[in-house]
Formats: C-alpha cells, sequence, structure tokens
C-alpha cells in the first residue's frame, strides 16, 4: 500500500470513526462498523490502529486539538472582545452540539490512564490559555478590573451549556441571535462604562 493510500485509509477511518462515536458511542461501535462506514477493509484498519479504543483516542486527540486551533485563531483576531467571545460560544455550541451524552460519559468515565491523562493535560492546557487571554483583557481594561477571572469563567460556561438549551433555543429563528443576546448580556455586566479604542 502507497503513503498516500495508507493516509487516506487513516482519514476515512478517522472521519467515520468521528461520525459513528459522536452518534453512539464508543461502546455500542464495532470495528466492523467503522470499516463499512469508512470504506475500508479490517486490514486497513489495523494497519492504522491497534484497536477500536486507539482510534477513539485519535479521534478525541483530533478534536480537542482541531477545538483549541479554532480559539487561538479566534482569539488572534483584530476585533473587539466582545466580538471574540461571541465566536467562542458559536465555536463551542458548533464542535459540541452533534454529540451524544452517552460518548461525553464514556469518555469521562474511562478507566484508560492514557485517555484520562491525556483529557486532564488537555483541559488544563486549555483553561491556562483562557485565563491568560481573560487576564490580559483585564490589563487592557476590555473588562472590569474589579471582577474575578474564575467567576468570569464560569459564567462563560453557563453560556456555552445555555446554547444546548433547547428551550432557550426555541426563543430564536436564527442560533446567532441566541448567540449575540446571550455575549450581550453577559458584557454589559463585565465591560467598563467607557470602552478603551
Amino acid at each position: 500500500m502507497t503513503g498516500s493510500k495508507k493516509k487516506n485509509g487513516r482519514q476515512l477511518l478517522l472521519g467515520a470513526g468521528r461520525t459513528l462515536f459522536w452518534k453512539y458511542g464508543v461502546r455500542r461501535i464495532s470495528v466492523e462498523e467503522v470499516c463499512k462506514s469508512a470504506g475500508v477493509s479490517k486490514m486497513t484498519f489495523y494497519r492504522s490502529f491497534e484497536n477500536k479504543e486507539d482510534l477513539a483516542f485519535q479521534v478525541l486527540k483530533g478534536f480537542i486539538t482541531e477545538g483549541m486551533d479554532s480559539y487561538r485563531a479566534v482569539m488572534k483576531q483584530d476585533i473587539p472582545f466582545r466580538e471574540k467571545i461571541a465566536k467562542v460560544i458559536a465555536l463551542k455550541h458548533q464542535q459540541s452540539v452533534d454529540i451524544s451524552q452517552e460518548f461525553i460519559q464514556e469518555i469521562y468515565q474511562s478507566t484508560d490512564s492514557v485517555l484520562s491523562a491525556y483529557i486532564e493535560e488537555s483541559r488544563k492546557e486549555m483553561l491556562s490559555e483562557i485565563m491568560y487571554d481573560l487576564f490580559m483583557a483585564q490589563q487592557n481594561g476590555w473588562i472590569r478590573r474589579d471582577t474575578k477571572l474564575e467567576f468570569i469563567l464560569y459564567m462563560l460556561n453557563s453560556l456555552n451549556d445555555k446554547m444546548m438549551d433547547e428551550r432557550f433555543l426555541s426563543m430564536y429563528e436564527d442560533k446567532h441571535d441566541a448567540i449575540m443576546d446571550l455575549t450581550n448580556f453577559f458584557f454589559y455586566g463585565i465591560f467598563p462604562s467607557e470602552q478603551p479604542e
């Protein structure tokens, strides 16, 4: 098998694994089902991954990397901090909308020490970056200096939870409007009355 075919088979398996795991969780999906969905043989699967758990780990790793890259890209944009937060909320919603509760529970209840360690390490890295960005926003006067950063982070997570609340979303025809309302509501409480340019 050539290098490009091997890479293509691996990518097809990662895509199929992500789709199936997101919808049904890992336990309910077999290697055969992943191979069938990807249109590749079991031989190709085992050339690319040790087992189904290895595929799940690689899918999760790709998802977390993609999420952090998207977050960093938003934070680098030359736009007001309020708009950055709106984009981050939209990103987080977009990333989590198709993930089943079953998959999330399986990942967080995993007894696999490598997976658990990776999730914890990624969580700490993500938290550290977000806290740094909030700190810099506070130093620049984009958010109030008398507001505790941990509180801001807690409230941002609450806003993300609202984006998964069907009752809340049913108030809007467009999810973008829901995100903007949440963001504006959030920032009325932390923005200074006069914002620096």
